[in-house]
């Protein structure tokens, strides 16, 4: 089974704010995420220290942030963004 995968509008607007291929890139992620939560195969993958379920992907300057609900079989996009100093905080 699929796992559920919904942006919140905050994240939307993050995205909105990416060009063109930033967007194609995190389309491929999302549907990857979508099969598998943790595609560490094909993508820069690495699960956050401190945490239990929330993992970080890297595709070139972008950071996805995410968690991920195993029983619920959700994924929650917790940030959406270019890479900056900021990020983790």
């Amino acid at each position: 089974m699929a796992f559920e995968l919904k942006p919140s509008k905050r994240i939307r607007k993050q995205i909105e704010k990416l060009e063109r291929k930033s967007k194609l890139r995190l389309l491929d992620l999302f549907l990857k995420l979508k099969e598998s939560p943790v595609p560490v195969d094909e993508f820069n993958v690495v699960k956050l220290s401190g945490s239990k379920n929330t993992y970080r992907v890297r595709l070139q300057k972008i950071r996805v942030i995410y968690d991920v609900y195993w029983k619920d079989k959700k994924i929650e996009l917790l940030k959406v963004d270019k890479k900056k100093d900021r990020m983790y905080k």
